[in-house]
């Protein structure tokens, strides 16, 4: 294990080879006696990225690339680096945005990998020690990136600096809107003042313990010729997910949904700006820290029989010996963060396909999961892509389909839908015949709720 940041600066996993992480870059900056700064945050739609590829990994590939052929374009003095779905820039000084440059390549163009982008900026004052600033930069990333957000999704908003762009929420977004654009900014778990430890050769710098994308990537280059692919996903960490047979029970609490009460405050005017940014951001900071608690024990208790990286953004994919040896992990992870959040993993067996027809199949039984959370269903926990589901199961199955399909484009999940036409045929080989037509007619309606009803 190393210092939780480092210099020279680690790889950003998964990023283009020179692209760099974001924590150790502000780290580094604020060791200089420095009393100002101007930060610029890019932000990338990873969900629509995703939507277009029609494959997880292949969409955050995109956005990754998209924002590495940005970053490129500024000098060092601008010294970009990257986490998440965000390019992060620090400059010394007071400067002004370099506007004509994120025209040319903020568009959804080729300049921009055919991703879209929104950007952000604010000027820090810094003060105190090194760890101080190093503090006041981390905070100040996540109120930019929310604001980046905004004008990602709202492109015709003129301001760029960040208390003026996040001036306009309490007229733009409802207070569900809120907290989502609360909760949905990535915080980095180890603050400037943890006395933890950070993350270690080949492990990622967002979840320290836990083997990073990069040392999958070199994994996976000679994977084992047996054993089982795994890919896990926390099921509706933004939201929460409801228990789906005692009306109005919770089974886990969202990132959002903590972030309700505090949304209202702050678009009701009952709490400043500021104090809003702060109380959310030690939220976001715990919930972070939650997680890779989660993660840290699912990827502990599998480790008896493989080993399994951080390659997603809130899931671990790679390869075990067992596939019961993966439910007693994820079901140990689950049991840590009862009440709070749960996993769900999809497995299939590597075969002479090879590893990539491997990771499509684990990815489905992932998307099986998902369908039947909230039940009481075995598959919820875990399903291995080729095992058929019961006639109970099957039913849970449309029921969740057909519950998205009646409410429509916009609702929470609703990409669900969308993945579930993507693998029909998969569908029909699991599901028991029972299921078949009402599925088809789901199916087959598309988006048209004036189609009878499934």
């Amino acid at each position: 294990m190393m210092p939780a940041f480092s210099w020279p600066p680690r790889h950003a996993p998964g990023y283009p080879s020179g692209c760099v992480d974001t924590g150790d870059v502000l780290a580094h900056f604020a060791q200089a006696d420095r009393r100002q700064a101007t930060v610029v945050v890019v932000t990338s739609a990873l969900r629509a990225s995703v939507e277009d590829s029609g494959d997880h990994e292949a969409g955050l590939e995109r956005v990754r690339h998209s924002l590495n052929t940005i970053g490129r374009n500024f000098g060092a003095e601008w010294n970009p680096s990257y986490y998440g779905k965000d390019l992060v820039l620090v400059r010394a000084g007071k400067h002004s945005p370099p506007v004509g440059v994120f025209e040319d390549l903020l568009g959804s163009g080729p300049a921009g990998g055919g991703v879209r982008h929104g950007w952000a900026l604010d000027h820090i004052s810094l003060a105190g020690d090194s760890d101080a600033r190093r503090e006041r930069l981390l905070r100040a990333c996540y109120g930019i990136s929310m604001a980046a957000r905004m004008r990602r999704d709202w492109p015709d908003l003129q301001p760029f600096r960040a208390d003026d762009v996040l001036g306009q929420v309490p007229r733009l977004l409802s207070v569900r809107q809120g907290a989502s654009l609360l909760a949905g900014v990535l915080v980095r778990p180890l603050g400037s003042r943890e006395t933890g430890l950070g993350a270690g050769p080949e492990e990622d710098p967002r979840f320290p313990g836990l083997q990073s994308a990069d040392a999958w990537e070199a994994f996976s280059a000679a994977p084992p010729q047996r054993g089982i692919y795994v890919v896990s996903d926390v099921h509706d960490i933004e939201w929460g997910t409801p228990c789906r047979r005692r009306w109005g029970a919770r089974l886990t609490e969202g990132n959002a949904h903590q972030m309700l009460p505090l949304a209202t405050m702050w678009l009701n005017g009952s709490l400043p700006l500021a104090d809003v940014l702060r109380r959310a951001y030690q939220l976001r900071v715990h919930r972070e820290s939650l997680l890779l608690g989660h993660l840290r024990t699912m990827s502990d208790a599998a480790a008896a029989g493989g080993t399994l990286f951080a390659t997603l953004g809130d899931g671990l994919s790679g390869i075990v010996s067992d596939a019961a040896l993966l439910r007693t992990a994820v079901t140990t992870a689950n049991d840590w963060t009862a009440g709070q959040m749960h996993s769900g993993a999809g497995l299939a067996r590597l075969g002479e396909a090879g590893l990539g027809t491997a990771r499509r199949h684990a990815h489905f039984s992932l998307h099986v999961t998902k369908t039947l959370k909230g039940t009481a269903h075995r598959e919820r926990i875990l399903h291995v892509f080729g095992e058929p589901l019961s006639i109970d199961a099957g039913d849970s199955v449309v029921e969740f389909l057909s519950g998205l399909w009646k409410a429509g484009p916009g609702t929470p999940g609703f990409h669900h839908l969308a993945h579930a036409l993507r693998w029909r045929g998969w569908w029909q080989m699991h599901l028991p015949s029972s299921a078949h037509a009402r599925l088809a007619l789901i199916f087959d309606s598309g988006h048209d709720k004036s189609a009878a009803d499934p």
